[in-house]
């Protein structure tokens, strides 16, 4: 990204304010996040954690306040630039967001389509090694509407893995998800570890929202 770098950290929110109609979500919030550094958002529905996570993306835009992502000021960003800043930084929805008529293999596929510096079988490796890490791999040739909300939140997370970002936002990933799979999403989360068709983000940092942290 060219231009004067506005911050050291890698997001930065500046006395950001949000409200819809009367009500008003995010009041003056300051926080940041460094370069491999993981944040937690905790807080009961409707305190604005997802609010919070879709201003990172430019999904909403503040009423007052600046966000700032890898030292770049996106608040005024058009959806053309914004492109760049969503391809560095993914989020992992409560829904998981799956594209209904593809497979989960090709669900964790789709960020591999267009790179053009991996050859079909690295693509292929990559997966393969994804769906074992979030244990989905027995599921691979089904569809998101054969799987549990659990696996559905497995596959997402995989997905957003593969597309080798430098920040990851987990929009409350284990909410409705039984204990066993929560704890196996939880373990994919601080890395993604180097693959055969990745290069290692030691300096990944991630964004969490969650009602509770057990």
């Amino acid at each position: 990204m060219s231009g004067r770098t506005l911050s050291d950290h890698y997001i930065e929110f500046l006395n950001v304010s949000k409200a819809f109609d009367d009500h008003v979500v995010l009041d003056d919030v300051s926080f940041f996040v460094d370069r491999g550094e993981t944040c937690v958002i905790l807080g009961r529905s409707g305190v604005g954690k997802s609010v919070t996570l879709k201003h990172i993306l430019g999904f909403l835009r503040p009423d007052s306040g600046r966000v700032l992502v890898d030292g770049a000021d996106i608040t005024d960003w058009t959806e053309e630039q914004l492109t760049e800043i969503r391809r560095r930084v993914t989020m992992v929805f409560q829904s998981g967001a799956l594209f209904d008529s593809l497979t989960v293999a090709e669900n964790i596929a789709f960020p591999l389509e267009n790179r053009v510096d991996l050859t079909y079988d690295q693509k292929e490796a990559r997966v393969a090694e994804l769906a074992e890490m979030l244990e989905v791999a027995d599921v691979a040739d089904n569809l998101p509407s054969e799987l549990s909300t659990g696996m559905k939140r497995a596959v997402a997370i995989a997905r957003a893995l593969a597309q080798d970002p430098e920040a990851i936002l987990y929009d409350e990933p284990t909410t409705m998800v039984d204990p066993l799979m929560a704890a196996h999403m939880r373990a994919a989360w601080p890395t993604s570890g180097p693959g055969p068709a990745s290069r290692p983000r030691p300096n990944r940092s991630f964004a969490i929202s969650a009602g509770r942290m057990n």
